[in-house]
Parts: structure tokens; sequence; C-alpha cells
């Protein structure tokens, strides 16, 4: 058995280290945020506790479920921007903007932003006339009767913003330059399969979308060293689906 352990000791320190901690980092995140986003198993967890009313808070709130997406939000953040950010600084001693945070936008940004958008924007408006679109966007449900178009769509979309720039982070920043003096090109594709995965359960032509979305927008953060064009081209899809979506329901404006 030692003989065993320690020929796995001497493969694994051949390998890449950073391609390592990151592969691993990436299962050890995904699975994390898989059961500590599920709010009705926290609030179970925090039954006896000082926070078991925050529990009830978060998964059961009566009037919209806003504090559940919030709590979603935080889980998120911290698992693909925080602790990645920590393992950059502390771990590799690297600098942050070398992970898809460079400052400058690319030469054609606005060009391809525009052209994006325009391939975009209908093809997710005829998205949003399918049910099973329409059943599972938005994702800010009101139970109180309160307007759709207020505060708490606001604030939601701000909180899904936040996600969207810690999702871009970690897929096509910290994963895809973690991998890319190892594996190059061949980065793009590895992180595409968690990518597409994460998308399991939504609607199966955005599940498969997310194929050609992860390859696309991971070759423009390794061609280009930024995530800026995947976030912002994230976010407006987002945002339009929600928008579209309520309008199909007729809730826009109810």
């Amino acid at each position: 058995m030692l003989e065993i352990l320690g020929q796995i000791r001497t493969d694994i320190s051949r390998l890449d280290r950073r391609a390592v901690v990151a592969l691993i980092y990436t299962a050890f995140g995904l699975s994390a945020i898989f059961y500590l986003k599920d709010q009705p198993a926290v609030a179970a967890f925090l039954v006896g506790t000082r926070l078991e009313e925050f529990g009830r808070w978060i998964a059961y709130s009566p009037e919209n479920n806003l504090p559940g997406l919030a709590w979603w939000v935080a889980v998120v953040t911290v698992f693909y921007f925080v602790l990645p950010v920590l393992i950059i600084k502390f771990v590799w001693r690297a600098k942050i903007r070398d992970f898809g945070l460079k400052s400058s936008f690319e030469k054609e940004f606005w060009r391809v932003l525009v052209g994006a958008t325009a391939i975009m924007l209908p093809l997710v408006y005829l998205a949003s006339l399918t049910d099973g679109f329409a059943a599972k966007y938005p994702f800010l449900q009101i139970y109180n009767d309160e307007p759709y178009l207020g505060t708490t769509l606001l604030v939601w979309e701000l909180l899904y913003f936040i996600q969207f720039f810690g999702l871009e982070f970690f897929f096509r920043g910290f994963l895809v330059h973690s991998l890319k003096p190892s594996l190059g090109l061949y980065s793009i594709f590895v992180m595409t399969v968690p990518y597409c995965m994460i998308h399991f359960g939504k609607p199966m032509p955005e599940t498969f979308s997310a194929i050609a979305a992860g390859i696309f927008l991971g070759w423009l953060s390794y061609k280009n060293g930024s995530i800026w064009l995947g976030l912002v081209l994230h976010c407006m899809v987002a945002f339009s689906m929600d928008i579209f979506a309520l309008g199909t329901k007729g809730l826009l404006f109810h």
C-alpha cells in the first residue's frame, strides 16, 4: 500500500502543480456550491441554532424568493471568486489581473459586442416564447402581488450580475489561465466541460448552447487575457431573458 501511495506521489509531482490545484479546486468548489445553495437543506441544518431564523428567511420568505437568491449569489461568489483569488495571491503568489482581469479592452470589443448582441437578442426572444424557458425564468418569484417591475427586480438583477462576474472569472479567468501554461488551447475545452454541466436542469437548448458559448468566450479570454466581453454579453442575455419572460407571462407591467 505504501509503495502504491509513493508511486502516486511520484507521478503527481511530475505534473504542473497549478493545473492540478485548479482542477481539484474546480471539483471541490462546484460540489460545495451544489450542496450549499440548497436553501431548504441549509434551513434544516440550522434548526436549533442561533441562525434558525436566518435559515427560514432564506428558504421560506413569504414575500418573494429574493433572500434565497441572495444566499445563492453569496455562495457562488465565495467559491467562484473569493477562494480562487486567495489561491492566486497566497498559494501561487501570482497577479490576479493575469487571470482574465486585464483592464484594457480588446481592440474589436465594441464591434464584437454589437455583432454578438444582434445575433443573441432575437434568439433569446424566441426562446422566451417556449414553455421550458417561461417556466424557468426569471429566477425571481414574487408572492405578495408586488409589481415585478420595481425595486425587488432591480435588486435581483444587480445580484444576478454579481453572480455572472464570479462565474466568468472562475471559468474563463481562473480555470482557463491556470491550465493555459500546461494545456495551451486545450484549456478552453477542459473548462467547457464543467461549464456545460452547471447548466444541467435548465432548458435543453440553453444547456447545449452553453457548449458553444463556453468555447467562444473561453477563446476570447485565452487570446486577450480578459473576461469583460463575456461578462457584458452574459449580463445582457440574462437581463433580456428575464424581461422577455416576464413580458410573455404578462407580468412585466402587472
